[in-house]
Order: C-alpha cells, then sequence, then structure tokens
C-alpha cells in the first residue's frame, strides 16, 4: 500500500510539470532555435549554436513598425523570426538601402531599427579601424588616446576601409561584411585640455561632408556647430552653417559626444542634451564619378581630429542604419501596395536574408508570436 501510494506521488510529481510545460507551449509561447544569419547582429543564428528565443503566441498582434515577429511558412521546417517594415495598408518600397512609406523616408523621432554596432574602442585597437598620424596620436591611460595637435591643422584619423555591413557579434566579435552603407553615427567621449583647439567630427555619404565642429565658447560652455559642404570634381564648396548653440558644462571631465546622419537628417548630442542641433535636408548631391563609374560615396567616411588639437579620446564607437539592399522582386523595382491584413517583412541581416523582397507580402495569419528574450546560451542571454 504504501508503495502503491510513492509510485501515484511520483508520477503526480513528474505529471504535473509535463503537463503546464505542455500548456504553456499551448497557450502562452514556447522556446524557439534560431539557425539562419537572416537577423545578425540582433539574434545569432547558427543551427548548433543559434541563439534560443523565447517566443510569446499572439494570433493576430497589434503590430508597430520594426516588431519582431515569429512566422509560420509554408515548406519551412520551422518557424523564421523577421521584422516588420510595412504595415496593413501601406505602401512600401527599398531603394538605395533606404526604405520608403508612402514614398517619403522616415522622419523626425518615429521608431526605427535599431543601430547596428560597427566599432567599438573598448573592444578593439583603435587603429584597427582608423589612420592616423602617430606623432600626433598616442596611447594614454584607460584605453584613452592623446592629441597633440597644437600648431598644426587637418590633424585626422580616417577610417581605413569603406564603411560597408560589418557589425559586432553580443559577444564583441566583428564580422566583416561585402556591400556599402549609407548612414551612419559615431559616438565618443572628449577630455579637452586648457588649449582644447576645434574639434570635428566628419560624416560623409554620396557627394555632401557633414561635420560637427566642437570649440571652446564663453565661461563653461562648448560652442557646436553643424555644417555641410559638397565635393565636386573641382573641390569642396564654401562650407554652409546649418546651425549653431552652445551647451552648458558640467563637471564630468569627459564630454559625451554622438553624431549621426540617418534617413537625410543629422543629429549631434553632446554632454547629455540629446539633438542640442539637428537639421534635415532633402537629398544627398550625386558623388563625382571617377571614370570606373565607382564611388557611391565620398572617401573617407568618417574623419576624427581637427586643428590646433590638445585633447584626449575615448570609447570610440561606429554605429550604422539597417541597410535594406535591393534584392529580389517584391518593393525593390517599383513600391508594393499592403493589403489589409498584409505585412511586409525583412531581415537585419539583409544581404543574407531571404524576406518578403522574394515572397512578397506576409498574411497577418502566418505571424504566431512575437520573440521576447534569448533565454540561451546564458552567455547571451538578453531580453529583445
Amino acid at each position: 500500500m504504501r508503495l502503491r501510494r510513492s509510485l501515484w506521488a511520483l508520477s503526480l510529481a513528474l505529471l504535473v510539470p509535463a503537463l503546464v510545460v505542455l500548456a504553456l507551449r499551448a497557450f502562452v509561447g514556447d522556446l524557439f532555435l534560431v539557425d539562419s544569419r537572416s537577423m545578425e547582429p540582433v539574434l545569432h543564428g547558427d543551427p548548433e549554436d543559434g541563439d534560443r528565443v523565447f517566443v510569446r503566441f499572439e494570433r493576430r498582434p497589434l503590430l508597430e513598425r520594426f516588431d519582431l515577429v515569429v512566422l509560420e511558412r509554408p515548406g519551412e521546417r520551422a518557424p523564421i523570426v523577421k521584422r516588420v517594415v510595412g504595415l496593413p495598408g501601406e505602401t512600401v518600397q527599398l531603394s538605395g538601402g533606404d526604405l520608403y512609406v508612402g514614398g517619403r523616408l522616415l522622419e523626425g523621432d518615429v521608431r526605427r531599427a535599431p543601430w547596428v554596432p560597427v566599432f567599438d574602442s573598448r573592444l578593439h585597437a583603435l587603429d584597427a579601424l582608423f589612420h592616423f598620424d602617430r606623432p600626433r596620436w598616442s596611447e594614454s591611460e584607460g584605453g584613452a588616446w592623446r592629441i597633440d595637435g597644437r600648431g598644426a591643422r587637418g590633424v585626422f584619423a580616417r577610417l581605413r576601409p569603406r564603411l560597408q555591413d560589418d557589425f559586432l557579434l553580443p559577444d564583441g566579435k566583428r564580422v566583416e561584411g561585402r556591400n556599402p552603407v549609407n548612414d551612419a553615427a559615431v559616438e565618443l567621449e572628449l577630455r579637452p585640455a586648457a588649449s582644447f583647439g576645434t574639434f570635428l567630427v566628419r560624416l560623409s555619404e554620396e557627394g555632401d561632408l557633414f561635420w560637427a565642429e566642437l570649440s571652446r565658447g564663453d565661461e563653461g560652455r562648448l560652442r557646436a556647430r553643424l555644417v555641410r559642404a559638397t565635393r565636386t570634381a573641382a573641390g569642396d564648396s564654401a562650407p554652409e552653417v546649418l546651425g549653431v548653440t552652445e551647451v552648458e558644462l558640467g563637471d564630468e571631465p569627459w564630454i559625451r559626444v554622438r553624431f549621426s546622419n540617418r534617413d537625410n537628417e543629422l543629429a549631434l548630442d553632446v554632454a547629455g542634451r540629446t539633438g542640442c542641433l539637428r537639421h534635415r535636408y532633402p537629398r544627398n548631391s550625386p558623388t563625382p564619378r571617377t571614370p570606373d563609374g565607382g564611388m557611391i560615396h565620398a572617401l573617407p567616411r568618417i574623419e576624427l581630429g581637427g586643428d590646433e588639437l590638445d585633447l584626449e579620446l575615448r570609447h570610440v564607437r561606429v554605429e550604422r542604419d539597417t541597410t535594406w539592399f535591393s534584392l529580389g522582386r517584391f518593393g525593390v523595382d517599383e513600391p508594393e501596395v499592403l493589403g489589409p491584413d498584409e505585412l511586409f517583412l525583412l531581415g537585419d541581416n539583409s544581404a543574407e536574408s531571404r524576406d518578403s523582397r522574394e515572397w512578397g507580402p506576409i498574411p497577418l495569419s502566418a505571424v504566431i508570436g512575437m520573440p521576447q528574450s534569448v533565454l540561451w546560451p546564458r552567455s547571451r542571454a538578453r531580453d529583445l
């Protein structure tokens, strides 16, 4: 009798957790292996070592642009993760790596796909990506670099290769891409000496050169300017000042600076002031073509430096916008009009993704849920 009760108790102890797991899988969510590279670096995909993602089941969810979704497709052995770029009833098109909705680029502070990290000097040596004059640049303490450009003009570190669809994995490993990309952002920290000079962060796109210029302002303030020049076959045009402001500096010795250009909008953040200068421009100037027809963008794409400099630099981070390459036939050669229950879905790792460019619009009914977090391996565990 006692043995029978023990067996019954053991059966319940095993059965109840199993039923709970089955109920969770049937009604709440489940764990899925990401086995393709189409969503790198947001999700690491590999048939053996890919991210295990918890997906919350949600039929006909209320979706926003750039949400991650999991869908089922006929002929696929497992569910697929993609990003929503087009919503029901919209007209979408991919051109020049950019997304157009209703014939226009996205504007202002609307939600976008996350920036893609390309380089971080806390993980890789600064001279692995930038070329500079060693006598003027020297390594300092804590991974910082001292720039001594006193008495000199045009002391710059320049991006070595072209800006391509590279990315950093969650573990910091850098994966090199093959395709040129457009929009970029640079983030760094400065510690100026008394003389300081004029520091510039330059970004080029097609035939345009944009820069954020920082110099000493009134007592305890930093003067910032946004400037644009156009590169022509005859040389650079006269600089056009797009905006000027002064920023109050606090007691922190290091000044955080971020300068970005995305969807034809420049944004400068300085010392905690987000968007202290912004400017939207209608289009880029065409690049002066080389004899072989190359050079989509003016080079170099990124420059750090300036005139009469005396400062330290650290925590340099380069990011790029998600670039949607014109592969496939849907939403590429001409706008794609979505039906009232259709989505346009793309993979972040655009050059390695099969998605709506090839398949066409996806019915909303194909979405089975939304990824919530990476649960395994533990070294890559994170919320999405």
